[in-house]
């Protein structure tokens, strides 16, 4: 690997890396405005310039130059500092002061590099160019040209991710400005990306828009539910409430980006969408009085058991632990498809045509202790009578095979499904935001998501709601906290072995069946989140 040396430091960074990715290995951060991880280097904004004391040119900019041996910068000398003075000043010609009601104010790069590298005494003696402002260009952007920089960002964002190329650059030097093509809208499925590249608030989301200040709010790290791709996201929150979801780097998943469906499933986690409180034939009980219902029920029919493709890893382990404790007789089931109220369409880039985050585990962990069967089996023993009562984990198998349920009909459930509807007992389950657990994504990667946000309602972990139902059969099947039910999944099932919950960390691991484990993806110190 190249030997470097930054700022009297000398630091080995693997091969093909540049400057500006050195020197955050290094821990010192060169201020950019154009250079993104993800996308090809532009080289525009010349606020990553620095001084090469050996191996190349000076003064150069560091997105620009790879790593080699002898190579020798300083971000930290009064030529480097006088140009970036000049650069912010030129960025800030044009440049609209209106910071307060800006929606990028609170992680603005401008304010955050003004600050640090700015003139701070104006020389402008000529009025401010009028551009563009309040543009709509797509169903989930808007354009403010007045604020934008020219750093392209968007502009090589459609080229190269979607290939779509709406956005480009019109007009000449100080009047340039960011447009789209007359009579063009943005309609691809990643909109929302170029709001959170965009350094400087020029592309705004219209969802987010004017809702709420950035600094108010939280960051936890999760994963998109949304499909089977496992896209790694900051849930962004305050006060128990969920405000946006934002795609966190993880360069094995999805490097930077999410997809806007998969941003708007944030919206199911609201009331109106979701089972909160336990049910016996559609009344509210308490929690003890549901499962005894749901036990004795189920005790007193031929039982088939629903594995969850919704639920974590830990609640599929924790069904798995009940079945072979308490019915072992059970046929066991996984239904493929997606519900109906899913968006629709796959492509290339992360969305994955399954629309469930977790078949893959429910498929591995469920088929342990018995043969797992398909939908068209489900149907035929429901039909014949084979099954008259069915426990289904966080799952919809009434609305995706079109069927009536039988009599006795259990679902542990998050949303309000056609299943949790016609079920005689429903017992809450809390969403992915408000507890621990683990997915695995199509890649065969383990996950983990994070509470971020208190449970709604009377929800349980789907691991506990499931152990509720076995304290009322007569014994707990799994330990109370997400981690440690992980751990005594990897116990039982030898896909997992030698995972544990803190080596998984932010970027997950694949499944050492499916080759080896990989180091968590560390978290770049900026962009965060690919801003």
């Amino acid at each position: 690997m190249p030997l470097v040396k930054i700022n009297g430091v000398e630091i080995e960074v693997p091969e093909g890396t540049n400057m500006v990715e050195a020197a955050r290995m290094a821990g010192e951060e060169i201020p950019h405005y154009c250079y993104h991880p993800h996308l090809t280097i532009a080289g525009n904004c010349r606020m990553c310039t620095v001084d090469v004391e050996a191996g190349g040119r000076g003064p150069d900019i560091a997105c620009n130059m790879v790593a080699r041996d002898g190579l020798a910068i300083r971000t930290d000398t009064d030529q480097v500092t006088q140009i970036r003075k000049s650069v912010m000043e030129f960025l800030l010609k044009n440049h609209p002061l209106d910071c307060p009601i800006c929606d990028q104010s609170g992680e603005c790069r401008l304010q955050d590099y003004y600050m640090d590298h700015g003139e701070h005494d104006s020389r402008l003696a000529d009025p401010k160019h009028k551009k563009a402002k309040r543009v709509d260009i797509g169903d989930k952007i808007m354009l403010d040209a007045e604020r934008c920089v020219a750093c392209t960002r968007c502009i090589r964002f459609g080229d190269e991710v979607t290939g779509t190329g709406e956005l480009r650059l019109f007009q000449r030097t100080d009047h340039t400005e960011i447009g789209i093509f007359p009579g063009e809208t943005l309609g691809h499925a990643y909109q929302g990306n170029l709001a959170d590249i965009c350094p400087v608030g020029a592309l705004t989301n219209k969802d987010f828009r004017f809702t709420k200040r950035v600094w108010y709010l939280k960051e936890t790290d999760s994963v998109c539910t949304g499909c089977a791709t496992g896209c790694n996201i900051h849930v962004c929150h305050q006060q128990g409430e969920v405000h946006r979801y934002l795609p966190r780097r993880n360069d094995h998943v999805n490097d930077s980006w999410m997809c806007d469906p998969g941003r708007a499933t944030a919206l199911r986690l609201e009331p109106p969408h979701r089972e909160l409180l336990p049910k016996v034939e559609g009344r509210p009980v308490d929690w003890d009085v549901a499962a005894a219902a749901a036990v004795r029920d189920l005790n007193e029919s031929t039982v088939g058991v629903v594995f969850g493709a919704g639920a974590s890893n830990e609640a599929n382990h924790a069904l798995g632990a009940l079945v072979q404790k308490f019915f072992p007789e059970a046929r066991r089931f996984l239904v493929e498809g997606n519900d109906p109220d899913s968006f629709e369409g796959s492509d290339e880039i992360l969305i994955d045509e399954d629309k469930t985050p977790n078949r893959a585990g429910a498929r591995l962990i469920g088929g342990h202790g018995g043969a797992l069967e398909d939908g068209a089996a489900l149907k035929a023993a429901l039909d014949s009578g084979a099954i008259t009562g069915l426990l289904v984990l966080q799952d919809d198998v009434l609305g995706r095979l079109g069927i009536e349920g039988p009599s006795t009909l259990v679902c542990l459930a998050t949303y309000r499904t056609s299943t949790s509807a016609a079920a005689k007992v429903v017992l809450p389950v809390c969403a992915h935001v408000e507890t621990e657990g683990t997915f695995l994504n199509r890649a065969s990667r383990v996950q983990r998501f994070q509470e971020a946000v208190w449970v709604r309602g009377e929800g349980r972990s789907g691991f506990a709601a499931v152990d509720a139902l076995a304290v009322a059969a007569g014994d707990s099947v799994v330990p109370s906290r997400g981690r440690d039910v992980f751990e005594a999944l990897v116990q039982r099932h030898p896909e997992f072995a030698g995972m544990t919950w803190k080596g998984l960390g932010s970027g997950g691991q694949l499944l050492p069946a499916s080759g080896p484990a990989t180091e968590p993806t560390p978290e770049p110190a900026a962009p965060a989140p690919a801003k």
